[in-house]
């Protein structure tokens, strides 16, 4: 049996307290699921063989349409096959199809921009458009996506970013050294982050297929506590309700009791860390 965790990925809608948990797991699966931020509840939408690019998708500011760019292996002709979609959120159904367009951004709620070239299997929707032209992002899209929900690029050539976290914290994300918090010589342990926010007035973060929220105070992050555990879910063949299917479930997460994470002062900068092996984790129970 492979030992790993759930990796979880989250984007936030800039104009709606909506959320989307883009879950990979175990056998080349994925799954999609609407986060109610103000009630953190979960709803499942779809699962997917398959990977979706988390750099390059994007969630409308209203939180009701996702962009992704997905591919998968087919046996059949033994090559993998990229498309980019529109769906309605939290489902992975296309509204709008482009094989042979990458990824894209939203200009607004309706309007969004695709680059690459049209095709004869391009499928359109009245509910959303393909802008014929804008503004391309000035970096790469993750970058310009970070940037427009309030991250600050605090070093081009590393890709390092970062924004303040409150109580005098930043919270610092780039791809060699993972994502960091802290203030001053006072650090908090983000080891095994995956992901990490801030989410109006308090902090969100991903760690071994879960999903925290905390207060972030002067002497570190306080009333830490589990918003949802994502391991051990199994695939599921789920329709959109836009086809006829079923509409999907909210996943309810009892309240964990509250943790206070105590800041410590930083120590000596010495060599980049290593990235920790997963594969020396606890048993996922599932095929997803």
């Amino acid at each position: 049996m492979r030992l790993a965790y759930a990796r979880l990925h989250i984007l936030l809608a800039r104009e709606a307290p909506l959320g989307l948990v883009i879950r990979h797991g175990t056998a080349k699966s994925i799954c999609t699921l609407l986060w109610d931020r103000k009630k953190d509840t979960f709803t499942l939408g779809q699962w997917m063989r398959g990977r979706i690019d988390i750099e390059t998708c994007d969630l409308s500011p209203d939180g009701e349409h996702f962009l992704y760019e997905a591919s998968k292996y087919v046996s059949r002709t033994l090559e993998i096959r990229g498309w980019t979609a529109v769906s309605r959120t939290p489902y992975l159904k296309a509204v709008a199809y482009y094989p042979r367009r990458w990824a894209g951004w939203f200009v607004n709620n309706r309007d969004y921009l695709a680059p690459g070239g049209s095709d004869p299997e391009d499928r359109e929707s009245p509910e959303v458009r393909l802008a014929e032209s804008g503004c391309a992002p000035p970096y790469f899209q993750y970058a310009t996506r970070l940037e427009r929900s309030g991250w600050a690029m605090e070093d081009l050539r590393g890709m390092e970013f970062v924004r303040p976290a409150g109580s005098g914290w930043e919270l610092r994300h780039g791809p060699r050294r993972g994502y960091r918090m802290n203030s001053g010589d006072l650090t908090v342990d983000t080891h095994g982050w995956d992901w990490a926010d801030v989410d109006g007035k308090r902090l969100v973060w991903t760690v071994k297929g879960c999903l925290w929220a905390g207060l972030v105070r002067k002497d570190g992050i306080h009333q830490s506590r589990m918003l949802h555990d994502f391991n051990g879910m199994k695939f599921e063949a789920l329709a959109a309700p836009y086809e006829g299917g079923q509409k999907g479930r909210v996943m309810l997460m009892p309240t964990s009791p509250p943790v206070n994470t105590v800041a410590r002062k930083a120590p000596p900068r010495g060599p980049v860390r290593k990235k920790p092996d997963r594969s020396r984790v606890r048993p996922e129970e599932d095929d997803g």
